[in-house]
């Protein structure tokens, strides 16, 4: 890789990715960014790093916030992604509001009087950054999925369950967490606010929430951490890893986890290839702007002194992550399981937590929606390691429904960055705060004084009938 700018390793044998759209020039493999959530709208989850065609760049001021939608270069968004009331963006201004944070589904409410936190970030973004957090992988039906899911299926509460002693923790890895939420990793902060990253970790360690930081992030994950443990002694910070076909790259890159403190590995397994984003694609969006790179690739095994390497997305298989496993103690947790036969043989390989994730619609367009995917693992895991999940999580309800089909907890990305572009780090503080607020609050109208209360059988398919006399407990209702 050539500086200023990047080039990215698509790994052996990998088919050049031509334009999906008309106008895209070429194989560009810009990958992902961005995760889950937030309480107020994003478009879907999507995890962090992805096949970046980005790593490096030229040291200069940084990223020109200048742009607005307007200026979009970008290819027709599907469902008016970003603009509608900014809950549940994916679905659409067609659609109408969603109203507040704890509604559920489109057309529910009289339209928006202020723009929602995706349409607000759009204008204070260039265009070509703004699609690349918001867009997804084909025609970003994926990326819709992730958040309509949600709204097709409904909570059955449960009245007269007595007791005021509510709580929301969860025990994850050993670790007690003060709500089933956590910050999924997202990549390239620094294009969303000056502060990037930094400004993501000391708000996520205020709120009490855990964050997993990308190994595409603007910033070393030294500094990430550090900043995390200026607001929290006690703050919480994993590190993304995408294996390397170099084992003495993936290696290097782990110690520093380590050294900076950080108490898990999530290794994104869902990334043989890149997706095909067709926004990015359209934008010609290949590179970040000078004065940006990715700091975790800098100065890797086969790299020039003060160089810093692409990403490859290759391949992999059990055998590398059995390797993975020989370099460290740290808890292994796998990301971007789907299917429930994989999840049985991760847990046979010994990994240590699930992370039910499409990537947030960037990867496989025709994968089906987070939530969808989530009761098939579970129930091939049987409780032998913690199910985390990302992918479409913008409300409280959301976050319950998840739980209840299983999960330990769920993670949020896209809402961050909104926040984070709009407001810096107290946007990243307040939109935290106000989702783990939903979620307490929805706890208590279904009846549950703590998050494992919330069972299968509350959940049932909106629209739909579901078993005469009613679900068993702890039984599906469909």
């Amino acid at each position: 890789m050539s500086e200023p700018g990047a080039g990215l390793r698509r790994g052996p044998a990998q088919p050049v990715e031509t334009a999906a759209v008309a106008g895209a020039g070429g194989p560009f493999g810009v990958a992902a960014v961005a995760g889950a959530g937030g309480p107020f709208g994003v478009a879907a989850v999507v995890e962090s790093g992805g096949p970046f065609q980005m790593a490096a760049g030229a040291e200069s001021s940084g990223p020109d916030k200048s742009g607005g939608p307007d200026q979009s270069g970008g290819p027709e968004e599907s469902g008016g992604l970003g603009e509608s009331d900014g809950l549940r963006e994916a679905d659409g201004p067609a659609e109408g509001s969603r109203g507040p944070a704890g509604s559920a589904g489109p057309e529910r409410g009289a339209a928006a009087s202020a723009p929602g936190p995706a349409a607000s970030a759009r204008r204070k973004l260039r265009p070509e950054h703004y699609d690349f957090f918001a867009g997804g992988a084909g025609e970003e039906t994926a990326l819709r999925e992730n958040e309509r899911a949600f709204g097709r299926l409904a909570l059955l509460p449960r009245v007269l369950r007595g007791g005021a002693d509510l709580g929301t923790r969860v025990s994850v890895l050993g670790r007690e967490w003060q709500a089933p939420l956590f910050v999924s990793p997202t990549a390239f902060h620094r294009l969303a606010h000056p502060d990037g990253e930094l400004a993501t970790a000391r708000a996520a360690a205020a709120t009490g929430i855990p964050l997993v930081t990308s190994m595409a992030a603007t910033t070393a994950v030294a500094d990430v951490v550090a900043a995390a443990r200026e607001a929290d002694s006690e703050a919480l910070v994993w590190f993304q890893l995408y294996p390397q076909p170099e084992h003495e790259v993936t290696a290097e890159l782990v110690r520093r986890a380590e050294r900076a403190g950080c108490r898990a590995l999530v290794v994104t397994v869902d990334s043989p290839v890149f997706g095909r984003r067709t926004r990015d694609l359209r934008n010609g969006f290949h590179d970040l702007p000078p004065g940006l790179a990715a700091e975790n690739m800098r100065d890797l095994p086969g790299a020039a002194p003060g160089s810093t390497r692409d990403i490859a997305m290759w391949p992999a298989g059990w055998d590398d992550l059995a390797r993975l496993r020989e370099l460290t103690d740290l808890p292994v947790v796998l990301k971007g399981v789907l299917h429930p036969e994989d999840a049985r043989t991760a847990v046979e390989q010994g990994v240590d937590a699930l992370l039910v994730s499409n990537h947030g619609g960037r990867q496989l367009d025709a994968a089906p929606a987070s939530v969808e995917a989530l009761p098939a693992v579970v129930e091939a895991v049987a409780g032998r390691v913690p199910v985390l999940m990302d992918g479409g999580v913008r409300r409280g309800t959301d976050i319950a429904l998840a739980l209840a089909l299983g999960a330990r907890a769920v993670g949020v990305g896209r809402p961050v960055l909104w926040a984070l572009a709009t407001g810096g780090e107290d946007g990243v503080r307040e939109v935290l705060t106000a989702l783990r607020e939903d979620f307490t609050h929805v706890l208590t109208l279904c009846g549950g004084r703590r998050p494992e209360d919330l069972t299968a059988d509350q959940v049932v398919p909106r629209g739909l009938p579901y078993r005469p006399g009613g679900p068993g407990r702890g039984e599906r209702a469909w």
